[in-house]
């Protein structure tokens, strides 16, 4: 085994998968940092509690109000939770189609080391499973059809790479 063409591999790997979520975090910057969970800083009971002496039809208005508090406070989470998957379907989408045409690239273009290709397909395959995995829950059909289309891709590269896929034994000089 060539170790040297593995560590290239490796380092195309280490920085092209974090290359690729930074990027998507930059190119699409909402719903991220702070701002990657709803926190609408709501209390019901604080803003209509209940005073020391209450009568039992004063409790019952205050339990409605705070009620109807609470069912708005869902509306907008919910809301916001499906404005935010939307979103990420978006970005997943840009993350799968940038992985499709780096693994086409390297599947497409024959200027390539061997080490700088494989780099490249482990670093596509590596961050679409990661987008996957994370954005798992978006549901998007655009997104489900590139990921259809890079594990073709992948499917292809690998039989037709199959006989360089980890034949990277030392030329012995001579």
């Amino acid at each position: 085994m060539n170790w040297t063409k593995l560590l290239y591999v490796l380092i195309i790997v280490l920085l092209y998968v974090p290359m690729v979520f930074v990027g998507a975090n930059v190119f699409f910057p909402k719903y991220t940092g702070s701002e990657a969970w709803y926190n609408e800083p709501t209390d019901c009971y604080q803003k209509f509690p209940y005073p020391e002496k209450v009568s039992d039809i004063e409790r019952e208005k205050i339990s409605v109000q705070q009620q109807e508090c609470w069912k708005e406070h869902n509306a907008r989470q919910q809301a916001w939770e499906k404005e935010k998957l939307a979103y990420e379907g978006t970005k997943y989408v840009f993350i799968a189609l940038f992985n499709l045409v780096v693994l086409l690239a390297a599947l497409l273009i024959p200027l390539m080391q061997e080490s700088v290709t494989m780099g490249l397909f482990l670093g596509s395959v590596a961050a679409t499973f990661g987008a996957t995995i994370r954005y798992f829950d978006t549901r998007s059909k655009i997104g489900f059809l590139v990921l259809v289309l890079t594990f073709v891709a992948a499917l292809f590269f690998i039989n037709r790479k199959k006989d360089d896929f980890v034949n990277w034994k030392d030329e012995k000089k001579r």
